[in-house]
């Protein structure tokens, strides 16, 4: 990857800025006061896009996650996650752990979390995120829209 000062003269950035945080530990004040304290900008008040990809693998019920991921967003800011894939009969909680020591989710699950944090589903796939010892790994992508925060559909 490039750094900064390697970036062609001209070049239109992808971003303002990039956070990296435990996502445990997320909460407003400690989430947006270190994006303003590092950002040229003026005061950020939400994401407007936030990616988590081979992440969600490390919990187990998503749904306090994605409520505050819709927290930390701006009304109409778009969420892309990956996690595994569990089916309804192997994970009736809507989530298991494997014996890779990672969490498998189902798409019920997913949906459910994502619907109930005030999320609109705009696209789902079924994919292969990675390979464990030369076999496919079965996975989803999500991508979801915050819903406008007076209520409207989108």
């Amino acid at each position: 990857g490039s750094t900064e000062s390697e970036v062609e003269e001209g070049a239109i950035p992808l971003y303002d800025d990039l956070l990296a945080l435990d996502l445990e530990e997320m909460t407003l004040q400690n989430t947006l006061g270190k994006v303003n304290k590092s950002s040229n900008n003026s005061k950020v008040q939400g994401f407007d896009l936030i990616v988590a990809a081979d992440v969600l693998v490390y919990f187990g019920s998503i749904s306090s996650l994605l409520a505050t991921f819709a927290q930390l967003s701006l009304p109409g800011a778009t969420l892309v996650f990956s996690c595994e894939r569990a089916t309804e009969e192997e994970a009736p909680l809507g989530w298991r752990l494997l014996s890779s020591g990672r969490f498998a989710h189902t798409k019920k699950h997913a949906l459910d979390a994502g619907f109930q944090a005030g999320w609109k589903l705009v696209e789902y796939k079924e994919i292969v995120p990675r390979m464990e010892r030369g076999e496919e790994v079965q996975g989803h992508l999500f991508t979801f829209v915050l819903n406008e925060k007076d209520g409207d559909e989108l």
